[in-house]
């Protein structure tokens, strides 16, 4: 059965070391007949949280608005 995987890139570099090793990783999974997607945090805007507590009354969504939300979905909901 194959398996669904997100590869979450933080390299500060595309190219770089840790990249590279995202790029294998990401191979290796869909050679296995996985579905995968890399998505490279360097490419998004992602805010700091307030700690506002919004979230806490609101379902677990953010009231800022910025590309955390689309992460936070492939990660939770199927891709």
């Amino acid at each position: 059965m194959a398996k669904k995987v997100l590869v979450l890139s933080a390299s500060p570099r595309k190219g770089g070391n840790s990249d590279l090793l995202c790029d294998q990783f990401l191979r290796g999974a869909k050679e296995a007949g996985n579905q995968a997607e890399k998505i490279f945090l360097r490419d998004k805007k992602i805010n700091y949280c307030r700690g506002c507590g919004t979230c806490q009354g609101n379902g677990g969504k953010c009231i800022q608005k910025d590309d955390m939300a689309e992460i936070l979905d492939k990660m939770y909901l199927p891709m």
